[in-house]
């Protein structure tokens, strides 16, 4: 049972309003696959006539060369390639996200200032969102292994949060250790849904994120954690 020995599952979530964007909500979100060796798509002009057809190749990005100046004197429509810039590729899927953090400093006559120069981005309206995984079942072996879930719902793992079943979605695993952040609140980017983690278990939710990028437990946490390791299986 581990953590759902302190948190059953009716008392693991909260119905909230879709629209308000707050720690420990549930939400869609386009999340990356992490490739070990990044990948560059590099990309030409199939002839120096041409602005919109182009030629490219798909390689890992180990040469000596990559992200150094380059001369980029024919540029290519829709891509504004600078010195020391490359265009990488990697695999995506929408998956299930919790919203940690919608908390950042936006100063209106900062932004203002930003705006002119083209450099809005140097403060922008971010979200740090943690990406959740699946669990085997008996239909997918797609997922988290059940061997290591068990050790997961007894907080073993720093980087690893087990949450159980609910109507919208199966049980999963959220990978602190993929955080992303959300640049603005586009549909495309992060689609928002109606349920957030209760105030308890985001609190113990936060706790172990700190431990994970940290290394310090607080004194609850190392409480809890001493009480669902009771619950590891042999």
């Amino acid at each position: 049972m581990g953590i759902l020995q302190l948190y059953p599952p009716k008392e693991f979530y909260i119905s909230i309003e879709p629209r308000e964007f707050r720690p420990g909500q549930f939400c869609w979100v386009v999340t990356p696959h992490i490739d070990p060796v990044p990948r560059i798509l590099d990309v030409e002009r199939s002839s120096p006539e041409e602005h919109d057809e182009v030629s490219f190749v798909l390689r890992n990005a180990n040469k000596s060369g990559d992200f150094r100046t380059r001369d980029r004197t024919l540029p290519l429509k829709n891509l504004n390639l600078r010195s020391h810039e490359e265009l990488l590729t990697q695999r995506a899927k929408k998956r299930l996200g919790i919203i940690l953090s919608t908390g950042v400093d936006i100063f209106p006559e900062i932004e203002r200032l930003l705006k002119p120069r083209g450099k809005a981005h140097c403060q922008e309206d971010s979200l740090f969102v943690i990406p959740t995984y699946s669990i085997e079942s008996g239909t997918s072996l797609s997922g988290f292994p059940p061997e290591m879930v068990a050790r997961i719902r007894c907080l073993i793992y720093r980087q690893f949060f087990y949450f159980p079943d609910c109507p919208l979605f199966n049980e999963g695993v959220a990978r602190f250790d993929r955080i992303q952040v959300i640049s603005g609140r586009n549909p495309s980017a992060i689609e928002p849904l109606d349920i957030a983690l209760s105030q308890d278990v985001f609190a113990l939710f936060l706790a172990m994120f700190v431990y994970c990028i940290t290394g310090i437990e607080d004194n609850n946490l190392i409480d809890i954690r001493e009480m669902v390791k009771d619950a590891l299986p042999e």
